[in-house]
């Protein structure tokens, strides 16, 4: 006797559902395809007080403000939460913001350092003058509190061993007051401590960006004006690298591999600090670059072909069900 659909859909080998799964979420990444969903407005507060503290940089040269960018995560969280660090970073040097960074955890020294320096080098930032990275401030919580007054007096030196007051953006941007914003990306509670401290204390802007199972937990914040801004998950990230690359073609253009390519040149006689990065790029940097524009929203469209899948077997798992259960009821 042949064998109902139904109950061939009902015995499906799971290794079989599982290398459909690979292949469904591969396939846009391969493809390269991006998912670009609607702005949430907690992400596009983010980015237009960004936009504001440009606008005061504008209209008061002397006096700017800067932003304050803390990697509160380990490495085991930045697939989601480097898209996050990156959109945020490009948008500040693209419009000329100061940029301070730094690591809650040891074990992210390193990412936090790569990141500020390898977008630092898309727009000819210069180390000391357009943005600082301090390294790992211990005890935090004594450096948040340092800023209250001068963090120089805490932090003595930078990551790389300068003197803080060597470094010309820090003879500017030394305490709260000049800081705008301060965007804490985290994969855990961290948020928490800046609003603790920072906003509570000192009245500072709390921006934040967490993984998507932690976003549930800063919504009252939100509610209650104790943050700005929250980017929730790859999809958070992926809001924020779409209104970041409009940005960016308004400001550029659509050509940013040109731009990258002719950004230095050999006649450029800058002295560029190699122990921060070496100026130009390779044909396999100008790709990493380039594709990192987009890491969140292809992300998505991976995300999203295989929610889609599940909804599909889903479905077709009750359908199957509810037809064998009609067929046994007719015997």
């Amino acid at each position: 006797m042949r064998t109902p659909w139904y109950d061939k859909i009902m015995s499906l080998d799971k290794k079989i559902l599982y290398v459909i799964m690979f292949i469904v979420v591969m396939i846009p990444l391969l493809a390269k395809w991006t998912y670009n969903p609607a702005v949430m407005p907690e992400v596009k507060d983010i980015y237009d007080e960004i936009e504001g503290i440009y606008a005061y940089n504008q209209s008061h040269p002397d006096t700017p403000q800067g932003i304050l960018v803390s990697f509160d995560y380990s490495p085991s969280t930045n697939a989601e939460l480097d898209p996050m660090t990156m959109s945020i970073l490009r948008h500040a040097f693209m419009r000329n913001i100061p940029v301070i960074t730094w690591s809650a955890f040891p074990d992210s020294i390193d990412l936090a350092k790569t990141i500020t320096t390898y977008i630092a080098k898309e727009f000819r930032a210069v180390y000391g003058q357009d943005f600082v990275f301090m390294g790992y401030p211990y005890p935090m919580n004594a450096a948040v509190i340092a800023f209250g007054s001068d963090v120089r007096n805490f932090l003595v030196k930078d990551f790389y061993g300068n003197l803080s007051t060597d470094l010309p953006l820090l003879n500017k941007i030394y305490n709260y007051k000049s800081i705008g914003l301060i965007v804490t990306v985290s994969g855990t509670s961290y948020p928490r401590f800046w609003v603790t401290y920072a906003n509570t204390l000192y009245g500072k802007k709390i921006a934040t960006g967490t993984t998507a199972v932690s976003a549930a937990e800063f919504y009252p914040f939100l509610q209650t004006d104790q943050m700005i801004g929250m980017m929730g998950g790859l999809r958070g990230a992926a809001e924020y690298e779409k209104l970041v690359e409009a940005l960016e073609i308004t400001i550029i253009g659509d050509d940013i591999e040109r731009y990258l390519r002719n950004l230095y040149s050999p006649e450029d006689d800058f002295p560029w600090d190699t122990k921060i990065f070496a100026p130009g790029f390779t044909d396999e940097e100008l790709r990493e670059h380039l594709s990192t524009r987009k890491t969140a929203r292809t992300g998505m469209a991976s995300q999203a072909s295989s929610h889609f899948y599940v909804i599909v077997l889903i479905i077709l798992a009750n359908l199957g069900y509810f037809f064998k259960r009609r067929a046994e009821n007719k015997r």
